[in-house]
């Protein structure tokens, strides 16, 4: 069962005294107005623009309205001048409406401006930059497309606004259209992953260089696995970066919301955490905000290598070190899915079959969801799976995958809500080395009258949770692999056991092999015969679980054929009170 953090936190960049607001001067700030009407020489609109930006951010620093965020006794990370933090209960205050209206006049004499000099490439960009910030990203997609400066520099600036719309796939592919057309060391850059990714995975990622056919794997594998939703279209983790690396090109060249322009620890932080969408004045200087909530961006390197080893907590949304932070638009609220999984081999196939139950997260209550199933091996960016776009909110998906140790990402989302469930870890057979005969997992279901002879009679009654009411009666279905077509003895035993308190892989493998003793509620012993003709035997039991009492449990199930150790699959319940 996941273990995920279900509360999300508030990202804060936070200047230190020496990036607070310019000492007063003798001199009259007027409002930034038009000054695009000045008399000013041929060829000086880029002067013009760059003298009206530098008004619009002087006069922004004048006006920023006080907060009471201030940066707590520590900084988690600082960088030069910065301190940053994360703090969920800090809230900044609303923009003021006279730096809202200065910005919409600045953006009037960028237009104008832009329109006497289509192809000035630093004009074109500041004003998509403050489109975007003013919220207007149609607008600021209108001025992207209708650049005129050559080479790469429009194609960034349009897949930067279609970020920013949510259209993650065209995004995706007019970033790397115009990457695709930059100088290799250039193309080295926006690619590297290197500030996102934890020591571990980055000491790997350093034995290979840019141009290596194993670098550039590692760093597919990297964006492939850091989405937040395997199920979206295109992979907005990426153009998230992509969309940062844009916006320091956007800033290097003028004044950012703090004094002393854009420099080189200001531009780690942003990529690391992204960009500001607020600004305040606090007792340590000019405090931003970034998107809220952000959520760990890459996965930690042990993951990356291995992730079918991974389990839930490993996927938890503040997993330390957070080395870089996202906040997708479309999931301001992102919650562990209730869910019940088993998996079934099938050839050179795996079949991956999911309950789920979406009632459980109020965001996620009456609304219009998509549930999505997605396997992958992880160790390719290659995902199968299953989407069903007006689902249910309490249901069963099925995908087929190739055999083997897999990542399972299960995804219920309420787009208009900006609400998302999800569960994600590893998928693993039941361990069994040398054995003839092996097992698939447990899949509990609800009991409907007869016993069902296969895992597709079994899913369409899987119940969509593992946390069970010991007033109902339980049924687990699982199948034996490698039995005798001509008919064998197996005995078989069905033990629900008390879980012990301590947590661990030893622990928890010390009871699997009985080393732990302890009282048995549940037990069920029966000698059965393999199934004929075949080599697979479907088997399901019902338990009666009234008598077990809150609290949480392992359901194990033994097998034992002649010639072989015993082989075993477990699966945990909490009992809930009724």
């Amino acid at each position: 069962m996941m273990t995920m953090n279900s509360r999300t936190t508030l990202c804060t960049f936070v200047a230190l005294a020496a990036a607070a607001a310019a000492p007063a001067r003798a001199q009259v700030l007027r409002e930034p107005g038009n000054v695009a009407s000045a008399a000013a020489p041929a060829g000086s609109s880029e002067d013009a623009a760059r003298r009206a930006q530098q008004e619009f951010e002087h006069y922004r620093r004048l006006h920023l309205p006080n907060a009471s965020v201030g940066r707590p006794g520590n900084c988690d990370e600082t960088v030069g001048r910065f301190c940053y933090w994360y703090n969920e209960k800090a809230v900044m205050p609303k923009e003021p409406k006279t730096i809202t209206d200065a910005r919409d006049r600045f953006l009037e004499t960028l237009e104008s401006l832009d329109k006497a000099t289509p192809g000035d490439r630093w004009i074109t960009g500041q004003r998509v930059r403050y489109l975007d910030e003013a919220g207007r990203q149609k607008e600021a997609l209108d001025a992207a497309r209708a650049c005129k400066v050559g080479g790469w520099w429009c194609e960034i600036l349009i897949g930067f606004a279609q970020h920013e719309l949510g259209d993650y796939a065209v995004a995706e592919k007019t970033f790397e259209s115009a990457i695709g057309k930059m100088l290799t060391r250039d193309q080295c850059a926006w690619h590297d992953v290197s500030l996102l990714i934890d020591d571990d995975a980055r000491q790997q990622y350093r034995r290979s260089q840019c141009g290596d056919p194993q670098h550039r794997a590692f760093e597919e594998r990297v964006w492939f696995l850091g989405r937040t939703l395997y199920s979206m279209p295109g992979n907005d983790t990426r153009t998230e970066w992509y969309s940062r690396m844009t916006m320091a090109q956007l800033l290097k060249d003028g004044p950012s919301q703090y004094q002393f322009g854009f420099d080189d620890d200001e531009r780690e932080l942003m990529l690391r955490f992204g960009w500001e969408r607020a600004w305040a004045m606090s007792r340590d200087g000019i405090t931003g905000e970034e998107m809220m909530p952000a959520y760990r961006m890459i996965p930690a390197g042990f993951v990356i290598n291995e992730p079918s080893l991974s389990d839930s907590a490993n996927w938890r949304l503040q997993l330390p070190p957070v080395i870089g932070r996202y906040g997708p638009a479309y999931a301001t609220v992102l919650k562990p899915l209730e869910h019940q999984k088993a998996v079934f081999h099938r050839g050179d196939s795996a079949l991956v079959v999911l309950a789920y139950d979406s009632r459980t997260m109020p965001e996620l209550a009456g609304a219009k969801i998509t549930a999505a199933l997605v396997v992958t091996p992880g160790t390719e960016p290659v995902a199968y799976g299953k989407i069903v776009k007006d689902a249910k909110p309490v249901d069963v998906l099925i995908a087929k995958a190739p055999w083997g140790p897999l990542l399972m990402s299960a995804e219920v989302a309420a787009p208009e809500r900006r609400a998302v469930a999800r569960a994600r870890y590893g998928v693993r057979p039941p361990f069994a080395v040398g054995t003839r005969v092996t097992l698939s997992d447990l899949l509990f279901y609800k009991p409907y009258g007869s016993f069902p002879a296969t895992v597709e009679d079994a899913a369409p009654h899987a119940v969509p949770t593992e946390r069970l009411r010991a007033d109902e009666k339980l049924g687990v279905y699982w199948e034996s692999y490698g039995t005798d077509p001509n008919g064998e003895k197996m005995n078989v035993s069905l033990t629900v056991v008390k879980e012990v308190e301590e947590s661990g892989f030893l622990r928890r493998q010390a009871k699997a092999l009985k080393l732990v003793t302890e009282a048995t509620p549940v037990s069920v012993a029966v000698e059965d015969l393999s199934a004929r003709g075949v080599s697979t035997s479907p088997r399901a039991i019902e338990l009666d679980i009234s008598t077990l009492k809150k609290g949480s449990y392992i359901v194990q199930l033994e097998i034992t054929v002649a010639g072989q150790y015993t082989v075993r699959a477990d699966h945990r319940i909490d009992i809930i009170a009724p």
